[in-house]
């Protein structure tokens, strides 16, 4: 089921979200997504600014108050909102 927020973001997003919410810092999502930590640090805050969120908590709650992360999956994983 396809949802609004598939249209505001990609998939490295999603995942990106998905590493936040599973508690990994700037620096472990850098190494899993091979990038660099200050790409990731600038992607984070223009997610912060799009969803007009103030800090990476608020972003992850209202990732799963807008069902980007499927609420009753714990921990959340890239294969459940990606694909």
């Amino acid at each position: 089921m396809a949802h609004a927020f598939d249209d505001l973001i990609n998939d490295r997003d999603k995942w990106l979200i998905v590493m936040l919410a599973q508690g990994y810092t700037t620096t472990k999502i850098a190494r899993e997504m091979h990038l660099s930590r200050y790409t990731v640090a600038e992607r984070i805050s223009k997610l912060l600014d799009q969803f007009a969120c103030s800090n990476r908590s608020q972003l992850v709650a209202y990732s799963y108050a807008h069902r980007l992360l499927h609420v009753g999956i714990w921990p959340p994983s890239a294969s459940s909102v990606i694909g």
